[in-house]
């Protein structure tokens, strides 16, 4: 049928699922075959074992930012089309887009649930924390180039405005996760429409 899913994407599936769920070292390659209705030698057949099914998950997020939001426009040039309000709207739209996308949801929740001992995912999460943090301050210094900014250090702007994501993501994923009752989006769509607005005329000229 179109749009089945292949057994490749069942396994990635069920390993996100449980990884969520028990946490990465409490499930063997045993769960995630049963999980998925086959027998655990099947598993082999797509991934060489469980640490690869995990390089996978980790390595999603970055796939799927890749195709979020424009395709057809240079970063500079939507700057200079949209300006900064609107840039950042845009941004906050992409972000929360990108996050609610169910795969994603569950994916941060093991990210979050892994941080604190799995140095894989330390690792991972290190190297995507220091390319979002790089991306937003070439968008500040683009800003600022074009005069649409006060004089301020790009580094400091975009860690000023990531950790603002990062405390709602740690109050999404852990403190509240599987008590709210709405997604990423519904839950936090107003203070990060409040946030945008502060950033945007605390850094205007």
């Amino acid at each position: 049928m179109p749009g089945e899913k292949n057994t490749k994407e069942k396994i990635f599936d069920a390993a996100v699922e449980l990884f969520a769920e028990r946490g990465y070292d409490g499930v063997s390659v045993r769960d995630i075959a049963a999980a998925v209705g086959i027998k655990e030698s099947s598993i082999y057949k797509h991934y060489s074992c469980k640490e690869e099914i995990l390089e996978m998950i980790l390595e999603y997020p970055t796939r799927r930012i890749e195709t979020t939001g424009p395709q057809d426009m240079k970063t500079e040039e939507l700057i200079v089309t949209l300006g900064p309000e609107r840039f950042m709207a845009m941004g906050g739209d992409l972000i929360t887009a990108w996050v609610d996308e169910p795969r994603m949801e569950k994916i941060f929740r093991v990210i979050c649930v892994e941080l604190y001992h799995n140095e894989r995912v330390k690792t991972f999460y290190k190297m995507f924390m220091d390319l979002t943090l790089s991306f937003w301050a070439n968008i500040f210094a683009l800003m600022r180039k074009h005069e649409f900014i006060k004089t301020a250090d790009p580094e400091v702007l975009a860690f000023e405005y990531i950790s603002f994501y990062g405390n709602l993501f740690m109050d999404y994923f852990l403190v509240r996760y599987g008590r709210t009752s709405g997604s990423f989006r519904q839950e936090y769509q107003q203070v990060i429409e409040r946030h945008t607005a502060f950033m945007v005329n605390a850094i205007k000229p």
